[in-house]
């Protein structure tokens, strides 16, 4: 889709309400809120199903409206999603909020997982898993529409940019991402601001929460796979998952660590997993035979009906299997 009509389509829209994946990262609300401060004038909803701690140094982080706070469903003009490519990454509760649009725009980039129309209307996909966030996604989007990017969106993009590549240590890595760092701090993004807020503020449930990831870890395939666990016990005594940050990337950085996994029942008939690995092994090849998704080296997936023991003993037969 050519840029002039991604903007006309943008422009002709009265009302639009901003979305990203379940659990929302910091990549996909700083492409949110920096695609709203893109376009100060235009009645946007960005809608998530809670609010994160740890995205609270973001520009117009007090803009997020939590599900719960709409009462009836509303039917957007446009819907613009962030971060993700198909309906099933979306919280049920956002989705249930939203009535069909009249189009729906997507910026991505993720691999192999741009599916059917979404919310049933019209979609175009503006997506390149070549990139290394969503936030250098919509930094060429910008650059392309000739936007001007302000200190506040360069802030944020530089955020979603620091966090998807943890830190400029992550595989993807490459291309021009120096050089777009370089512009966004010239425009007035501040690097030590980011790091101290993404890293340097972490409340203490997060460090209950890595006691006992600790406590139960154990490793598979001599040392090669990291695996550990958190219960919905777990979650009720020291918050829900928004409290948590990202662990199985901690278990990751153990010398020796090929693939890491936290599997996390979250509610009492919801398993989610987080999936970390090094090159050159794929995580997201276990991911997908779950019918989940992300990036290649770090994604996830959930599943339903099955216990948590139970699944940990049939997940450990897969791992073993993976390497």
């Amino acid at each position: 889709m050519q840029i002039k009509s991604i903007l006309k389509v943008i422009e002709e829209a009265a009302s639009i309400a901003l979305l990203t994946h379940q659990n929302p990262d910091i990549d996909g609300l700083s492409s949110m809120l920096a695609f709203a401060l893109a376009f100060p004038k235009k009645d946007f909803i960005p809608l998530i199903e809670s609010i994160p701690y740890q995205a609270r140094f973001l520009h117009g982080f007090e803009s997020l409206i939590p599900s719960e706070k709409i009462e009836n469903p509303v039917k957007p003009d446009l819907v613009i999603v962030f971060d993700a490519s198909c309906e099933k990454r979306i919280d049920e509760r956002v989705r249930e909020k939203i009535l069909p649009p009249k189009r729906v725009l997507v910026f991505d980039h993720h691999q192999g997982e741009v599916c059917d129309n979404l919310f049933k209307a019209k979609t175009s996909w503006i997506v390149n898993s070549k990139e290394a966030s969503t936030s250098v996604l919509l930094y060429r989007f910008f650059k392309r529409a000739k936007i001007n990017i302000t200190d506040r969106m360069a802030e944020n993009l530089l955020a979603g940019i620091y966090y998807d590549t943890g830190g400029f240590r992550h595989e993807n890595v490459k291309g021009d991402i120096f050089k777009i760092a370089h512009e966004l701090v010239t425009l007035g993004a501040r690097p030590s601001y980011i790091a101290q807020a993404l890293f340097d503020n972490i409340p203490l449930s997060q460090v209950e929460f890595l006691k006992l990831v600790l406590e139960r870890m154990e490793f598979l395939r001599e040392g090669s796979i990291a695996l550990s666990y958190l219960t919905w016990e777990d979650f009720r005594r020291l918050g829900g998952e928004k409290a948590l940050n990202d662990l199985a990337g901690f278990l990751r950085q153990i010398e020796g660590v090929t693939l890491s996994a936290l599997v996390k029942e979250v509610e009492k008939d919801l398993i989610k997993v987080s999936l970390r690995s090094k090159a050159p092994f794929e995580a997201i090849s276990i991911a997908k035979k779950y019918s989940g998704g992300g990036h290649r080296y770090a994604c996830g997936f959930q599943i339903q009906g099955v216990s948590l023991q139970e699944f940990l003993r049939k997940f450990k037969e897969q791992l073993e299997k993976s390497l």
